[in-house]
């Protein structure tokens, strides 16, 4: 199912509101709208958090203090 342009007007509406009503900005929310609709109905979530196992973690992690008691 395509992405309605009622949709689309209303989650730019919700963005615009979101951001303070800032004047000039239609198009950019229109444009950010119509891609987080169609991410949704593809199943990708671009801005759904996942829970992270700590056994996946990578990367660097900040060195142990000594005891400071």
């Amino acid at each position: 199912m395509a992405c309605s342009e009622q949709d689309i007007r209303n989650l730019a509406n919700q963005l615009w509101e979101s951001e303070g009503r800032p004047e000039g900005q239609s198009e950019k929310h229109w444009k950010l709208a119509t891609r987080l609709l169609e991410a949704d109905e593809a199943g990708a979530h671009p801005h759904q958090k996942r829970s992270v196992d700590p056994s996946e973690k990578t990367g660097e992690t900040e060195p142990e203090q000594p005891d400071q008691t």
